[in-house]
């Protein structure tokens, strides 16, 4: 006769969550902007900020976010790409001889004047 194999059944969520209780403090807005301002120059959340305040050794990790330079490279390096494979479009029709059409080449350069511009002035704005 053949084993009968159970299977448990899957829980949802983590048995390790075990934080039922919540603190919770009233505010004004100031005070929560600045709340929110502090935890994101550390990269934390809110909760993860307060915790980190307000308990020596923390149970749960911090869940880390990106800092607001890290998210601004990332965009200006998006950017950079998407106009770069532009540019190599470009090159790649004028190397077979085909002349590429001006309207195009124009999009292209007022694209990467408008980028270095921006860049520029989010650069200016980190420093």
């Amino acid at each position: 006769m053949k084993e009968q194999v159970q299977f448990k059944a899957k829980r949802s969520g983590s048995n390790n969550r075990k934080r039922h209780p919540r603190v919770y403090s009233r505010v004004n807005d100031a005070e929560h902007d600045q709340i929110e301002m502090d935890a994101a120059a550390l990269g934390l959340s809110v909760s993860g900020y307060i915790r980190w305040l307000a308990v020596e050794r923390p149970q749960t990790r911090a869940v880390r976010r990106p800092l607001a330079d890290v998210t601004l490279l990332a965009q200006l390096k998006g950017q950079c790409g998407r106009i770069g494979g532009n540019l190599h479009q470009l090159l790649k029709l004028a190397n077979r001889g085909e002349i590429p059409d001006a309207e195009e080449l124009a999009e292209t350069l007022r694209e990467v004047r408008e980028f270095l511009a921006a860049a520029n002035a989010a650069l200016k704005g980190v420093q």
